[in-house]
């Protein structure tokens, strides 16, 4: 019988223990971005600086530029889901401390922009985001004067009916 007993307890704790069989969704997306210019930005091409010519300008009058974004979201489910979004760039070609030059690809331009996780709390229809997010305020379409950047924080979003809801939100911008 105490054979039984523990061979029976030990099969609870192995079965017990097994987690449901959950799958999580990744989903890759983002922009790369290229722009070329060219202008000069003098009106004039020499300047007098002690009864001598001068060059006016010395600077390149040609950018090529580029910046590449990723995102990656990782959702379990509707509920819970996750978000990073790395930036590489703003890179000038041709500049070794952005990385656009010959031999710089050992410098540090890849940035996390943001690194979010969102989630419902259970039987309510309240929303939350809690890490590196951008927050705006106030904003309805663009940015805002007050308050427009990428920050650490939570926010708590609800939402009474189709046009009244609330948001609450937690930042440690210094």
């Amino acid at each position: 019988m105490k054979r039984i007993c523990t061979l029976i307890l030990a099969a609870g704790l192995v079965f017990g223990a097994a987690p449901g069989a959950s799958a999580i969704d990744f989903k890759a997306k983002g922009q790369w971005l290229m722009g070329f210019s060219a202008g000069d930005n003098s009106l004039t091409s020499k300047t007098r600086e002690n009864s001598n010519k001068v060059k006016a300008d010395n600077g390149d009058g040609f950018v090529a530029q580029q910046r590449v974004r990723l995102q990656l979201d990782a959702v379990a489910s509707e509920a819970l889901s996750g978000t990073v979004f790395f930036e590489l760039g703003d890179q000038a070609w041709g500049r070794s401390d952005q990385g656009g030059s010959l031999g710089a690809d050992g410098n540090n331009v890849v940035e996390v922009k943001n690194a979010y996780i969102d989630w419902l709390v259970p039987q309510t229809d309240l929303k939350i985001r809690m890490g590196i997010q951008g927050m705006a305020l106030p904003s309805f379409t663009t940015g805002s004067n007050v308050f427009n950047d990428d920050v650490a924080g939570i926010t708590a979003s609800y939402q009474f009916n189709e046009t009244v809801g609330v948001t609450a939100l937690w930042a440690r911008p210094f």
